[in-house]
Parts: structure tokens; C-alpha cells; sequence
């Protein structure tokens, strides 16, 4: 294992390089010790297996430091161990990942991005990430929660806070010590929308509803848990599918020939959208710990150890999928990517998800014809500055001559 492969997790500046070092790792040392107790995995099999196996891969820790310590209403979905894991996801689960409901808003979602859409081109330049991908993202959660929807830009505001703050690795801001401390006001706003719904106020259909009156036990769960699970619900279904939509605009600008292609054959739309969130996942590994020693390709883990499952390694594994650096529309029954996870803790928001990517994506070839925008003079592409999540921070564009 050479020195020049270790790798930081929590530095912006090597995760989000990640995709550009992927094939070196998986060939000079597809499970490598990179330093800090870390152990990082980049082949697919490998990866699948640590994300599927988690009586050996725990899931606590999740994506912090190690040793730091966050209370369980703090904590995302993905830090979850046996017992709280199960009835939490299910609370979920139930929640958002229903075929009805999504299926109820790609009316609302296709709507919501043609109208952001057509502002943007109408003035002849904007921003695809500021007026278009965050704005639409947060309307959509928020129109599935049963938030009132001329709040929902304010929470647009609030989630692009949290993202760009240390809260989603070190559980702390400037402000203090969770979201109660470091985000006051926001967490306020989603308690008082649990506390509505506890006393019987407003929809009992709505996916707030649904958490605290639709629980098998009868028993409604603890003010804590809806809050967490609603805060998960509110930064998961709207960051990454925002963080990727600033992606795939991106590269539908720097490619008027595959743009041209998907605009002339709209079948195309949904395998474009699993062909780009295979290149550009939004959330680029995810951190296991082994609860006993075991062995990856003859490689011995101990107790104890963080294993990175590289999510954006594992999809360009060549192995794999040929030519995997190319964003291609003629793959044959490629094998599914992760960037969605997999096993117990894949993604509950994968159906939403999808929906409002194939939506925006379909929406924007409609309207935008290929070369029409490029990107605003003096653009450079920056990351949001989360480790493991993977989107740009902008995208200005204008109307091009």
C-alpha cells in the first residue's frame, strides 16, 4: 500500500476526487488501509457485500469521527444499529416510500420545474441549482410532509444552512450541540408540525400524518423520534436529489449530443438518469465498523475497524461495466449501481427520488434545446462542502449567443 493512496474522509478536497482515483485504488489495493483506523473498499462485489452484511458491518458512527458520540435524535437513518434501526426505517418507510404517494406528486413535480424552468429562460440566464434543483427538491419533500408550501422555500433556505455548515459530520455548529442548539428556529418549525398532528390538527394522509397516527403498535412514537425522522426525511429528500440534478444539468450543457439524444428519444429519459447517478452518486461512500474480525479479498479487518464502502468507486469498477468512466445510453442490463446503497439500509427515498429526477430530467429537454445554455462566464464547478455528499454548490447559466 503506497503513502499516496491514503485518503481523508472527512476532507472535502480527496472524498470529492474520489471517482478520479477510483480505478488506481481497485487496481493497486482494492482494500487498502488508508490510515486513521480507516480501511477503504472500492470494488463493487466487495462493496455490495460490506453494505448487505451488517451483522458484521455495523452501521453506528455512521459518518463521523470516530468516537464522537450523537444522541439518537441527532443521528441520520444510516447510523442506525438493531433494535432502533427497523421500527425507525419503518416509520420511514411508511412515510415516503409508498408508490401512491409518490406517484400523487409527479404531477406537482413536473409542473413545479417547468414553471422554475421558464423563468430561468425566460430571463435568458439564472442559476439550475439555486432556482431550480433546490427550490424544486424542498417543494416536493415538503408537499409529501404536509408542509404548508409558502414555507417550503424557507426551508429550502434552512436545509442549504445545514449542508454548508460542520452539523451533518461533527453534530454541531458555532450555535451549539444538535439540531435543537446549532438550528433553533428550524427545528422548532418541525416540532410544531408534529405537535399539530399529534393533537389531531391538519391531514392525517400526509406523511407527518402517517408517522405519528399510522404505527402498528397504535402507540404513537416519541416527539424525539417523529422529529428525527421527519429532519432525515426533510435534508435526505431534498440534498441529494438536488446535489445530482446540479450534476446532470452539467453534463447535459458540457454534451449537446447527448442531450440532443435524450430530447429525441424520451424512452431514454430513465435509463439517463441511472446511467448518471452511476457516474455522480450523491452521496459518494458510506462508513461501517466491524463488530468482529473478518477477511476482504484475503485482507484480515479487525473489531473495531471503519470500512468506507466506496459508492463511487464500486460504480465505476471496471469490472464491472465497460468503459466505466463513459456516460452511456446503449449499456445492456448493466448490473444496478449503488449510489442508492444496498440491503437494509438502502435508500427509503430511492422511489421519490427517481421520480423527481426522470421528471426534472424530462421537463428540461422539452424545454431546453441542446446548446442553448452554457455556463455563465468565469464559471468554475465547486462542491457543496459535505464529504460524503457530491453536488455542485452552483450552477449559473445563460442564454448562449
Amino acid at each position: 500500500m503506497t503513502a499516496d493512496l491514503a485518503l481523508d474522509p472527512f476532507d472535502p478536497r480527496q472524498t470529492h476526487a474520489i471517482c478520479d482515483v477510483a480505478q488506481r485504488f481497485q487496481r493497486e489495493a482494492p482494500v487498502a488501509r488508508v490510515g486513521g483506523g480507516f480501511v477503504f473498499v472500492s470494488r463493487y462485489d466487495d462493496v455490495r457485500h460490506v453494505l448487505r452484511t451488517n451483522d458484521v458491518f455495523a452501521n453506528a458512527g455512521g459518518f463521523r469521527p470516530t468516537g464522537l458520540h450523537v444522541p439518537l435524535e441527532d443521528r441520520t437513518l444510516g447510523e442506525l444499529d438493531p433494535p432502533e434501526h427497523e421500527p425507525i426505517r419503518r416509520l420511514a418507510l411508511d412515510a415516503a416510500a409508498g408508490r401512491r404517494a409518490i406517484e400523487s406528486l409527479r404531477g406537482f413535480a413536473r409542473d413545479e420545474t417547468r414553471s422554475l424552468l421558464e423563468a430561468i429562460l425566460q430571463r435568458g440566464r439564472g442559476d439550475l441549482v439555486a432556482e431550480l434543483s433546490v427550490l424544486l427538491t424542498n417543494r416536493v419533500i415538503a408537499k409529501l410532509l404536509g408542509v404548508p408550501q409558502e414555507r417550503s422555500d424557507w426551508l429550502a433556505e434552512r436545509a442549504e444552512e445545514i449542508m454548508h455548515s460542520e452539523m451533518p459530520v461533527t453534530n454541531r455548529t458555532e450555535r451549539g450541540e444538535g439540531y435543537a442548539r446549532a438550528f433553533p428556529e428550524f427545528t422548532a418549525f418541525v416540532d410544531d408540525l408534529v405537535r399539530l398532528r399529534t393533537a389531531g390538527e391538519g391531514s392525517m394522509q400526509d406523511a407527518i400524518g402517517r408517522i405519528v397516527h399510522g404505527t402498528r403498535t397504535g402507540e404513537p412514537p416519541p416527539e424525539k423520534i417523529v422529529r428525527m425522522v421527519l429532519i432525515q426525511l426533510l435534508l435526505g429528500g431534498s440534498a441529494t436529489t438536488r446535489d445530482f440534478l446540479g450534476h446532470l444539468f452539467h453534463e447535459l450543457i458540457l454534451r449537446p449530443d447527448l442531450h440532443e439524444a435524450i430530447r429525441s428519444d424520451r424512452s431514454l429519459v430513465p435509463v439517463a438518469s441511472e446511467e448518471g447517478l452511476r457516474l455522480a452518486p450523491p452521496v459518494l461512500f458510506t462508513i461501517r465498523t466491524c463488530k468482529q474480525p473478518t477477511e476482504l479479498r484475503g485482507i484480515a479487518l479487525l473489531a473495531g475497524e471503519r470500512v468506507i464502502a466506496a459508492i463511487a468507486a464500486a460504480n465505476r469498477d471496471e469490472q464491472v461495466y465497460e468503459r466505466p468512466d463513459e456516460f452511456r445510453l446503449d449499456r445492456r442490463d448493466p448490473r444496478p449501481h449503488l449510489s442508492f446503497g444496498h440491503g437494509p439500509h438502502a435508500c427509503v427515498g430511492a422511489g421519490l427520488a427517481r421520480m423527481e429526477i426522470q421528471t426534472a430530467l424530462d421537463v428540461f429537454v422539452e424545454l431546453v434545446a441542446p446548446g442553448a445554455l452554457r455556463t455563465a462566464p468565469g464559471f468554475e464547478l465547486r462542491h457543496m462542502p459535505t464529504p460524503f455528499l457530491y453536488g455542485p454548490e452552483s450552477l449559473p447559466v445563460e442564454r448562449a449567443a
